[in-house]
């Protein structure tokens, strides 16, 4: 109940279990009250709890549209609003080392309500491709990590396919959130023609700020914080990517067939060379990364050499290398993008193999769970633990694995469902265990994850350049109005690899015409209308 969650936000103690209810109606209706203890009470520096103001929205609109106005006219954002509580949350690594904690910051739940309507005014004045540039994945409606790795497998396979092999690196950035200039960040904004009135609002946003850090809660005296995009806000991120827009004018002036693909602050460049030119173009890649380091430092950044990674697509010749300073980077024959294994043949067998073991090693705490946990719940932590991790991705993989993987997959899957139905003795049959645990079988759960980004990618006017590809290889059919109908351009089999030139494939295992369908319908169609693959 949300009254509990108010009382408890602005310090009171509640006694829950003496909580007494009274039910004023018919004696014959039992009545009791459900208190919700997983209800959100997260709380800010000012220990306002966000649920209290999303509770309060209609009583809160007309005071709140009053401050927000007056902050508009003065240019000028209340300094309780810049204060932070950074809670160091550890990433990976060595957690006795301060290095591998990011400082999340937590700020005004106020101020996250003033922050994004100003993302939603500065959206509504330009496209989100001028804003911060079409090669930006991160932050931006209708794009993830995944439409991000869909669009660079989607680039590799058509350079692959034509002949071409793709040079790639990616960049290792040391604090980057935190070493944002805001005299830079403005140049741009107003290089862009964005309202000074809202470059100045922006401005003092991010000036003045200060903070004070919580390590259980120890805290230590209150900084002045001159730099950064406060990581924990909601504006900073939207803020960073427009301060690296001018990353993909940088790369695709240097060469035509180049591309650079980012995620935040995690960058990957690459670069078409024809086959033949391996050796002529690592000049020519040398200079395009010093470019890219050089721009990094004029923005105050800071590139580890030492951490970039390099692989060359389609090459089967010697080992590859380029040169950073005194760092001698050699080429590797896979490369982790955004939490995938990428091959240089653009095969995912060890992407699957990595998955797999990291999937077995959670069936042992899955069996011991099964013996605390309802049903309902064990159930949910394999969707939420095991499933999500073993088919993060999927989009871009599942579709071009052999059957070999296809059965290991199914193997891992079938075995959590014995462990789920508790049938040590091995009693039951795969189609059983499917349908007592409701849970999917790979190719099942693979159909519907590739159908339902194919539908966001379609519907979202707002996605990248894939959704243009898409559109490029596809008409609609005069005999079934809502349905796309799509070609395969490609003419060798890394091509075919491709999300879109799958998506002819993808199209025709969805069984209901679908450009009219919300993408919650359309999810709750395809989950209904797709059955069990056994393999």
């Amino acid at each position: 109940m949300c009254y509990f969650g108010y009382l408890e936000g602005i310090g009171m103690a509640v006694n829950r279990s003496k909580t007494d209810t009274t039910y004023f109606g018919k004696k014959s209706e039992p009545c009791s009250i459900k208190i919700d203890e997983e209800i959100k009470k997260t709380q800010s520096i000012d220990e306002v709890p966000s649920v209290v103001i999303r509770d309060l929205s209609i009583a809160l609109t007309l005071p709140l549209t009053w401050l927000f106005n007056k902050i508009v006219e003065t240019g000028l954002v209340p300094n309780a609003w810049k204060i932070s509580r950074i809670v160091p949350t550890f990433k990976k690594g060595k957690k006795d080392l301060i290095n591998y904690y990011r400082p999340v910051s937590n700020t005004s739940s106020l101020s996250k309500v003033f922050e994004n309507c100003l993302i939603q005014k500065i959206g509504g004045l330009m496209q989100y491709d001028e804003l911060m540039g079409s090669h930006q994945f991160a932050y931006r409606p209708g794009c993830s990590t995944v439409t991000a790795c869909l669009s660079l497998q989607d680039f590799i396979a058509t350079e692959m396919d034509m002949g071409n092999k793709v040079i790639m690196y990616s960049t290792d950035l040391t604090s980057a959130f935190d070493l944002l200039r805001p005299s830079i960040l403005v140049k741009n904004m107003l290089s862009m023609g964005l309202p000074k009135r809202l470059i100045t609002i922006i401005y003092d946003f991010l000036n003045n700020r200060t903070g004070f850090v919580d390590v259980n809660n120890t805290f230590n005296d209150l900084k002045c914080i001159p730099l950064g995009c406060v990581q924990g806000s909601v504006l900073g991120p939207f803020l960073f990517n427009i301060y690296t827009r001018g990353l993909e004018q940088l790369i695709t002036s240097n060469v035509e067939k180049s591309k650079a693909f980012a995620y935040a602050d995690d960058v990957y460049v690459g670069i078409s060379v024809p086959p033949n030119s391996l050796a002529e173009a690592k000049p020519m890649v040398e200079q395009i990364f010093g470019n890219h380091k050089k721009w990094l430092e004029s923005l105050g950044m800071i590139c580890n050499a030492t951490k970039t990674e390099l692989i060359v697509f389609g090459n089967t010749g010697d080992q590859w290398s380029m040169t950073v300073g005194s760092e001698t980077i050699n080429a590797s024959n896979t490369i982790k993008i955004l939490g995938l294994t990428f091959e240089k043949h653009l095969r995912w067998g060890q992407h699957v193999a990595i998955a797999l073991k990291k999937a077995n090693s959670m069936t042992c705490s899955l069996r011991v769970l099964n013996n605390i946990l309802s049903w309902k719940s064990h159930r949910q932590i394999i969707h939420s633990l095991f499933i999500s991790k073993l088919m993060y991705g999927s989009q871009v993989w599942a579709g071009c694995i052999n059957s070999i993987d296809t059965r290991k997959i199914n193997t891992v899957l079938f075995k959590v469902m014995r462990v789920h139905c508790k049938d040590n003795a091995r009693i039951l049959r795969n189609s059983q265990l499917c349908e007592i645990s409701n849970m999917r079988t790979f190719n099942s759960m693979r159909i519907i994850f590739d159908a339902v980004m194919l539908h966001s990618l379609v519907s979202n006017p707002l996605s990248t350049n894939l959704t243009l590809r898409l559109i490029e290889q596809s008409s609609v059919s005069s005999r079934y109005p809502s349905k796309l109908i799509f070609f395969d351009y490609s003419r060798k089999k890394v091509g075919s690899t491709s999300f879109v030139n799958r998506a002819k494939k993808i199209s025709a295992t969805i069984p209901f015409d679908w450009l009219d369908q919300t993408k919650d319908a359309f999810t709750w169609k395809m989950k209904r209308n797709t059955l069990n693959f056994i393999t």
